[in-house]
Formats: structure tokens, C-alpha cells, sequence
């Protein structure tokens, strides 16, 4: 080894020698602590000298290793822990700390906000017993985030759908929610869902927020389902009047992955949300929204801000007004206004939902609204629970403005609309 590299072998040493030190000091005797001051001190004297030669240097650094490795515990020799848990513990801490007071990373879960804005949505398989090959699962899975989802009828019979009654009177597909993991090893809520085959249940999992009553009649686009009891008596099930057989796919589809974005989380501490703002907010600060104060579940959504305390909106014709004016600052407004391509307007909220309308339900019905507050839309307005329903956002529940797609990599890819 030459002098230049057993000079820069020593000065690794000493700063092992220096961390043993900060670490272990409280537990060394002073004995050994002065040993250990001893040896980096001859060490330290020998790399600023600038005659010395290899073997004295050689023979120095090798009494100071063979301190280290007595009194250095878990510090020396390193390790690949005790080498990079400090540098993971750091980075750990910076990526918290720019997702906290910086950029977070949200996944839109629902297509409230389509087509400016993608949630998952069901990509459909037309011939259900075409499996894709293990490349395709993986190829649409780096680009798409798309995953896999099939269930495969285990004996033969009519394919029936449970349902279940809602609080309004009406019926829903019958399904319950259960805890499942994300990506392998994170908790999440998943929803179980059944199907029927011959009176045997089949059960499916998808993502809570995933619309899997709209893919399980869309699996099934030939039939003529009709509402019937089940053969126990207890309940009803919507019978499709198709069959299968043992082995056959039932159900082919793939969840694309909604848009993944990044939030803002630092211009709102210097400048106030603009109407036409795609911003991210939290549920539990608006009594009535799912995940608030009646149910104690802290959830993110993102809307667009169709108003800002002090104006007075109105929804006609499809167009959203703001003291009698057509809102206009981001193309969003002017799409749904124009009901051009898959914006189809503004529209008043449903009276049959199970949430109850609040705001601006009906023609002339007006939002002012108070100081402090927004009005969240969904830019697809006809799917999307939003303030018509359940009333303002306060300021202290906003998090941030959405600023930037980075996946999938499909033409929405880049700068947040």
C-alpha cells in the first residue's frame, strides 16, 4: 500500500475511533479512555507528519485497531448496520420531513375527478378464460400499476350477486369490509365481495375505494339481471341468468392504478387557495363527509376549489356561476360549461343519495359562502360526493395544491391541471 493510501486508511480510522468515542464514552472506563486518547493522539501526529514512513505508520494504526476492536462494542468493526443505520436513519428522517412540511404523495383512489384526474378504474378481458401471461402481468404492472384480479368458479350453477339493503329503502351489491395488507405487508381496509356460483359463495378482494359494483355488471354486459330471493329465503340476489363451469373464469379484470401525484404542502403558508385549485384536504374536520366527525377516520380527498369565502356560486345548465359570472380560470370550468368530450357539466346533487344535498340543489339555489371556507367539486361532477353534499371545507382542513403526476405513465403524465 502506498503512503498516500495508508495516510487516507489512517484518517478512517481516526474518525471510527472519534465515533467510538461519542458512542461508547458513558460506558468506557477512564482508563480506556485515555488509552483510546493515547492512541488517536500518536496516530493523529503521524498523518500530519509529513516524513513518516509506512512501517511506523503501519504499526500505529494496527494498536489503535486492536483498541477499537476491545471497546468499540457494536460501533467497530463495522458492520453493514452499524455503516448505514445512521445514514437510513437520516434519510428516513428527511424523506418524513419533506413529505410533511413539502411534498406528499397522494393516490387518487376514486374518478371524481375524471378525465382531468384517473382513480382505478376495471380494464375488462372479453374472453374471461384468457389468462395474460406472466410478462403482460408484469409489463402493465411497472407501467399501469395494473394488478391481476380473477375468480374461478370451484363447481357449476347459476351466477347469482347477494344484495343488501341501503338505509333509503333502496338495494345495493351486498359486500363487507375486511382488513387485508398493501403491497404485501402494510394494514388496509379491503372490501370482500361475493359471488354465487350454483348457491356456493365465491368471494372476491379489491381495494376499499375501488367501484367494484359498477366492473360486476360490466362483467356480465349480455345479461338481464333480475332481482330474486336467494334459495335460503333471507335474503335476494340479483340472478344474471348465466352459468358456469368448474374451472371457468367468472370474473377477468385488471385495477389500473389511480394517478399518482405530489402535493404542495408549502405555497398555502404564503399565498391563499385560488378558485380552480385541484387541492388535497382532510375529511375528519367536515361533520356529515365519510371518514369525519362521525366516524373518527382521518382520510384524504382532492377536489377542485369551485369557490372561496366571500362568493356566491350557482350551478346552470351545466356551467358553474360565481356572482352570476361563468367560472373561468382553469379549463376544467369551460369543459364542463361546453359539456365537451367526457365533461358532462355541473350538476345538481341527487336527492335519492344516501348523503343529503346541501348546496346548490336545485336551479337558482345559491352558495354563499363564509369566510374561511371552500367549496370542494369533483370535476365529474355527475360521480363525485362533494360540498353539494356534504357543505364547505374549512381552511385548517387543507393540505395542499396537487402539482405533479409522476405515475403511470399514460397522457396525463406531468404538470397537475
Amino acid at each position: 500500500m502506498s503512503i498516500k493510501k495508508q495516510k487516507k486508511a489512517g484518517k478512517e480510522l481516526l474518525q471510527a475511533a472519534h465515533k467510538v468515542y461519542h458512542y461508547r464514552r458513558d460506558v468506557l472506563s477512564e482508563a480506556r479512555l485515555a488509552e483510546l486518547d493515547k492512541a488517536v493522539g500518536e496516530l493523529d501526529s503521524m498523518l500530519r507528519d509529513q516524513s513518516v514512513s509506512e512501517a511506523p505508520l503501519e504499526a500505529c494504526m494496527n494498536r489503535l485497531d486492536a483498541l477499537l476492536r476491545k471497546i468499540g462494542g457494536k460501533i467497530y468493526p463495522k458492520t453493514f448496520w452499524s455503516d448505514n443505520l445512521e445514514v437510513a436513519l437520516v434519510a428516513a428522517i428527511i424523506v418524513i420531513g419533506i413529505r410533511t412540511f413539502f411534498f406528499q404523495p397522494f393516490i387518487i383512489p376514486t374518478n371524481s375527478m375524471y378525465p382531468t384526474y384517473s382513480g382505478m378504474n376495471a380494464v375488462m378481458y372479453e374472453d374471461k378464460d384468457d389468462a395474460p401471461a406472466a410478462l403482460t402481468k408484469t409489463f402493465r404492472f411497472l407501467t399501469l400499476g395494473a394488478r391481476h384480479k380473477a375468480l374461478i368458479a370451484q363447481n357449476s350453477g347459476d351466477i347469482q350477486i347477494p344484495m343488501a339493503a341501503t338505509q333509503d329503502g333502496g338495494m345495493r351489491i351486498y359486500f363487507k369490509q375486511v382488513k387485508g395488507k398493501k403491497w404485501g405487508f402494510l394494514p388496509t381496509v379491503l372490501a370482500e365481495y361475493t359471488v354465487l356460483v350454483g348457491g356456493v359463495p365465491h368471494s372476491i378482494r379489491v381495494p376499499a375505494d375501488f367501484d367494484m359494483q359498477g366492473t360486476l355488471l360490466k362483467s356480465f354486459p349480455d345479461t338481464e339481471p333480475e332481482l330474486v330471493r336467494t334459495s335460503s329465503g333471507t335474503g335476494y340476489a340479483l340472478d344474471l341468468h348465466t352459468q358456469a363451469q368448474p374451472g371457468e373464469a367468472v370474473l377477468r379484470f385488471d385495477i389500473t392504478l389511480g394517478d399518482a401525484l405530489f402535493v404542495d404542502r408549502i405555497s398555502y403558508h404564503f399565498k391563499r387557495p385560488q378558485a380552480g385549485d385541484p387541492f388535497v384536504f382532510r375529511t375528519r374536520d367536515i361533520p356529515g363527509i365519510e371518514g369525519g366527525h362521525d366516524n373518527f377516520v382521518d382520510k384524504y380527498y382532492i377536489k377542485r376549489i369551485g369557490g372561496v369565502g366571500g362568493e356566491t356560486l350557482e350551478i346552470k345548465d351545466g356551467a358553474l356561476l360565481v356572482d352570476g359570472h361563468p367560472r373561468d380560470e382553469v379549463e376544467a370550468y369551460g369543459r364542463n360549461a361546453r359539456k365537451e368530450g367526457e365533461y358532462g357539466g355541473y350538476v345538481y346533487p341527487s336527492s335519492n343519495s344516501s348523503s343529503p344535498a346541501k348546496l346548490m340543489t336545485g336551479p337558482g339555489v345559491k352558495a354563499e359562502i363564509p369566510a374561511g371556507k371552500f367549496v370542494a367539486l369533483g370535476d365529474n361532477s355527475a360521480n363525485s360526493l362533494d360540498s353539494r353534499y356534504w357543505g364547505y371545507v374549512p381552511e385548517k382542513a387543507v393540505i395542499g395544491k396537487a402539482i405533479f403526476i409522476y405515475y403511470p405513465f399514460t397522457k396525463r403524465w406531468g404538470l397537475a391541471e
